[in-house]
C-alpha cells in the first residue's frame, strides 16, 4: 500500500546468513566477545566470523586479521572498536558488500559538533554504499525467532519466555534493557529486542515498520525520546491500526528539563510533548509511565479476546477500590453503565442488604464468608448483553484459589474479556 513504510534491507538485521564479529575478544564479558558466545550458546544456525588481528582462534572459531579475508559473504557486521577506526570498518564492511551493520561505539551526536560531525559521515556513507546501520551508541538487537544474538547485554544470557509476542524498540539502551529485564520477570515474552541508539541511519520507526510484518510480534512497545521523521510516524501508526497490532510507548521529555536530557542523551530532538499526546490519541498509541502498563496490557492482550465495545463491569469486595477503578475507566474513554432489568434483580439476590448492584458491584467482605456471592456476580454480569468487558480488581477478602477457580469456569462460558488482579492499587 502506498503508505507503507520502506524497509527493505531492514530484514537482514532479523534473517542473516552470516555474522561477522569486528573487534572480537576472547573475553565473554567484553562488547567484543559476548555476541561471540551469546550465538554460539544460543544456536545460531548460520556462520560466525571473528575479526582481529590479535587472534588465530576465538571460542573454537578461526579469527580473521579483516573482514576481507573472511571466505564467505557476510550479511551482518557487529562492529566494537575504538571510534578512531569505526570509519574505517565500516568503508572495509561496505567494501566487502555486507547488508547491514550493528555499531556499539559511542562518541557521536551525544556528545557535541565533532561527535555529530562523524555521525553526518556515517549516514552518507550508509546512504552512498548501500550498508544499513543500527547506532551508533546502542546495545543492538536480539530476535529470538532466528537467534540473532547481536548484543552485548545481559539480555542474551537470559531465556525468553513464550509466548514471545512483544517487539520492544527503544531509543534508550540501558532504561530499554530494565524495562526487558523486568518485564520477562512478570511473564511477559519478548518476539525481540532493539536498542537503536543514535540513529544515524535506520531508526526507531524503520523497526517499528519492520516488526508490523512479524507475524509472531503481535504487540509492539518502546521507549520513545522523539521521532525523526513525523510524516513515516504517522504511517506507521496507521499502518499498526489496519493490522490490528496495539502500539504502547513510553514518551520522555515531558519537560524543559527532559527536553535537555534528551539531547545530550542521544542527541535526539524530543519536540512539543503536547503534540506527541495529541497524536498518540488521534493514532491510537497508548502512551505508557509505568512498566506494569505494558506487562499488564500484553498479558490480558494474548489470549485474543478483544471487547466488542467501550461498557465494563467492574466486581469487587471494596466500594472505594470500585469509585478508583470506576474513575479510571472513563478517564481512559470506557463507559461504565449502571445495571438494570434482569442482571440487576439477579445481582440483588445475590449481595447481602448491604452490597450494592449498581455498578461497580459491591460484594463487601460478606465474599470472605460465602465466597460463592463472587462466582453468581461474575456469571450475572458476563452474561448482560451490555456489558463489553469484566474487570475484577483485588481479592484479597476472598479464598484465593477459589476465585480464581470460580473465575476460569466463568472465562469457559464467554467470550468476553475477563480482567483479573489480586492486587489493586
Amino acid at each position: 500500500m502506498e503508505n507503507d513504510i520502506d524497509t527493505s534491507g531492514v530484514e537482514y538485521f532479523f534473517n542473516p546468513r552470516s555474522i561477522a564479529v569486528l573487534g572480537a575478544s576472547t573475553n565473554i564479558e567484553k562488547p567484543g566477545g559476548r555476541p561471540i558466545w551469546a550465538l554460539k550458546r544460543k544456536g545460531y544456525p548460520g556462520k560466525i566470523y571473528p575479526v582481529n588481528p590479535r587472534y588465530d582462534r576465538i571460542d573454537g572459531l578461526p579469527c580473521y586479521p579483516e573482514i576481507a579475508a573472511v571466505p564467505g559473504e557476510v550479511d551482518m557486521a557487529i562492529i566494537s572498536v575504538p571510534i578512531d577506526l569505526i570509519m574505517d570498518m565500516l568503508e572495509e564492511c561496505a567494501n566487502k558488500k555486507v547488508k547491514v551493520a550493528v555499531v556499539f561505539t559511542s562518541g557521536f551526536a551525544e556528545v557535541g559538533p565533532e561527535g555529530q560531525a562523524l555521525q553526518k559521515r556515517m549516514r552518507n556513507l550508509a546512504r552512498e554504499r548501500g550498508i544499513r546501520i543500527l547506532g551508533p551508541n546502542c546495545l543492538g538487537l536480539v530476535y529470538f525467532k532466528t537467534k540473532v544474538m547481536a548484543s552485548f547485554t545481559d539480555i542474551v544470557d537470559l531465556e525468553p519466555v513464550p509466548p514471545l509476542s512483544l517487539g520492544f524498540v527503544t531509543q534508550s539502551g540501558a532504561f530499554g534493557e530494565k524495562m526487558y529485564i523486568k518485564a520477562m520477570r512478570e511473564g511477559v515474552g519478548f518476539s525481540t529486542f532493539i536498542s537503536v541508539g543514535n540513529e544515524a541511519d535506520r531508526d526507531f520507526t524503520d523497526f517499528m515498520a519492520y516488526l508490523l510484518d512479524d507475524p509472531d510480534t503481535t504487540v509492539l512497545g518502546g521507549y520513545i525520546e522523539g521521532a525523526k521523521d513525523g510524516a513515516k510516524f504517522r504511517r506507521v501508526a496507521e499502518k499498526a491500526l489496519r493490522l490490528g497490532k496495539p502500539i504502547l510507548l513510553k514518551k520522555v521529555g515531558r519537560t524543559r528539563a527532559g527536553t535537555r536530557a534528551v539531547a545530550s542523551h542521544t542527541g535526539s530532538l524530543a519536540g512539543d510533548d503536547q503534540i506527541y499526546d495529541a497524536f498518540f490519541r488521534q493514532m491510537g498509541i497508548l502512551r505508557i509511565d509505568e512498566l506494569r502498563e505494558l506487562t499488564s496490557f500484553v498479558i490480558a492482550h494474548r489470549n485474543g479476546r478483544r471487547p466488542r465495545g467501550r461498557n465494563v463491569g467492574i466486581l469487587t469486595g471494596s466500594g472505594g477500590e470500585g469509585v478508583v477503578l470506576a474513575d479510571k475507566c472513563e478517564s481512559f474513554g470506557l463507559v461504565v453503565p449502571e445495571f438494570t432489568g434482569e442482571t440487576r434483580e439477579k445481582l440483588k439476590s445475590y449481595l447481602p442488604f448491604f452490597g450494592s448492584a449498581r455498578n461497580p458491584v459491591d460484594m463487601t467482605a460478606a465474599v470472605a464468608t460465602d465466597p460463592t456471592i463472587y462466582k453468581k456476580c461474575l456469571q450475572a454480569m458476563a452474561d448482560d448483553e451490555r456489558i463489553d468487558m469484566v474487570i475484577c480488581p483485588g481479592f484479597f477478602l476472598a479464598p484465593f484459589a477459589s476465585i480464581v477457580h470460580d473465575a476460569l469456569e466463568v472465562c469457559s462460558s464467554t467470550e468476553k474479556p475477563i480482567v483479573l488482579s489480586p492486587v489493586w492499587s
